[in-house]
């Protein structure tokens, strides 16, 4: 490898180990690579799976020889996945104290892929706890409610059988259960609401006694100012630095 290549491969670590970006693991390769994004998909008892992509820029030959190597090197992969599953923990924990909620970080994933001039980075965990659910209502808020701005885009998926609800800040756009935000949105103060479309004995819609917090529904809303990326800061970084 030489020293281009070499500093390249630490470059793609570093930003690994900063940046994110959501996709599902293990995705077969499209013509067209995925965004950058974070995913949040939710589940009915609050646990949710978290997937981040990250994508990288190989047009120039010594830059694809240096990820294509990484993607070989299994030693280099698994000490990368330990070091950014140790933060995400570390995130859940900080978390968990603040709300008194208990929330646990598991299965971590990441797999490394091509499309075209593009290399993907996708890593996944399970995180256990990481809405609120209560007499059948989901909330989702910390840690992104507290001083959080996306760098890319960010989806929520509500799970099967629930209905979204409320969101504040409202999502730019809510489609089949999945809320999206804009790179660059502002989500301090993150609420997002949904409830269950289970039907109770008398065959009517299940309310629950849990109030719905008051906020923006679907929409664009307020705080959407796209800016540019500055290096590869982005959602693990942020959280790990605001909630250590």
């Amino acid at each position: 490898m030489t020293v281009r290549q070499t500093l390249f491969t630490c470059v793609v670590l570093t930003a690994l180990l900063v940046g994110a970006v959501a996709g599902p693991a293990g995705a077969t390769q499209a013509a067209e690579p995925p965004q950058p994004s974070l995913t949040v998909d939710l589940a009915a008892d609050g646990d949710a799976q978290v997937t981040l992509v990250s994508t990288f820029d190989l047009a120039e030959e010594s830059e694809a020889a240096a990820f294509d190597e990484l993607r070989t090197n299994e030693t280099a992969r698994a000490a990368y996945e330990a070091r950014y599953t140790d933060r995400w923990r570390a995130v859940a924990d900080s978390t968990a104290n603040r709300t008194g909620r208990e929330m646990t970080v598991t299965n971590a994933s990441l797999s490394l892929s091509r499309t075209n001039a593009t290399g993907v980075a996708t890593y996944t965990i399970s995180w256990a706890g990481l809405a609120t659910a209560e007499d059948r209502v989901l909330t989702l808020d910390e840690p992104f409610a507290s001083n959080y701005t996306t760098d890319r885009q960010f989806r929520v998926r509500i799970p099967e059988g629930y209905t979204y609800e409320s969101a504040s800040p409202g999502p730019a756009n809510a489609t089949d259960g999945v809320l999206v935000y804009r790179s660059g949105t502002d989500l301090d103060g993150l609420s997002i609401v949904a409830t269950s479309t289970a039907s109770g004995v008398d065959g009517t819609p299940v309310q629950s006694e849990t109030p719905t917090p008051v906020g923006t529904t679907g929409g664009s809303g307020p705080g959407f100012g796209v800016v540019a990326a500055v290096g590869a800061l982005t959602a693990a970084a942020l959280l790990t630095r605001r909630h250590e």
